[in-house]
């Protein structure tokens, strides 16, 4: 039996978790759709086109640590269709995003550009030709 499965949300943990919010906002439109606190654990819900992503502070004490990009485990990096990316990879800028890779042919239809997001993460921007 298959199960029956929407997504929902993915929940990152971060260093500075006004830093992250922020930059999302400011880089990716984010908006806040909710604010709130379960356990002691403050999560800042963002809403970025039609999907939702769940921010929390590290845990006090907790022995987290930033890894870079390359040396990462889990998820590395969010992933957004745009209509036009050199449009995008422009409107990015202007908001302060510092890309590492830009107007790269990922597929002979699929051409892609990253920049760098809180605590090791990257966005990828991505559109169809």
């Amino acid at each position: 039996m298959a199960m029956e499965l929407q997504y929902d949300h993915a929940h990152y943990r971060c260093a500075d978790l006004n830093q992250a919010v922020e930059f999302y906002q400011k880089t990716l439109d984010a908006e806040i759709s909710k604010r709130s606190e379960q356990n002691g654990r403050i999560i800042v819900t963002l809403k970025i086109g039609d999907t939702q992503f769940c921010l929390s502070p590290a845990p006090d004490g907790s022995a987290c640590q930033v890894e870079a990009n390359a040396k990462r485990l889990g998820v590395y990096h969010l992933a957004f269709l745009v209509p036009n990316l050199a449009e995008a990879v422009a409107e990015c800028k202007r908001r302060g995003a510092k890309f590492t890779i830009e107007n790269f042919m990922a597929t002979p239809t699929r051409q892609v550009a990253f920049f760098d997001a809180p605590d090791g993460m990257q966005v990828e921007l991505m559109q169809d030709l």
